[in-house]
């Protein structure tokens, strides 16, 4: 009944869960930060499209 329930294979790993779990603390630090100048720029940009033109 239970592995009806919750299935009876268990979920493969993804690339990200690889990554948190096995990469070194330098290179999580280096990813994050990248991924933060991302999302940084992502919101300026729309920032940017929602000001009003004069």
């Amino acid at each position: 009944m239970l592995s009806r329930l919750f299935g009876s294979k268990a979920p493969e790993n993804s690339n990200l869960s690889e990554f948190v779990r096995n990469a070194k603390s330098r290179d999580k630090k280096r990813v994050y930060a990248r991924v933060i100048d991302k999302a940084i720029e992502a919101q300026n940009e729309v920032i940017e499209r929602q000001k009003p033109t004069s």
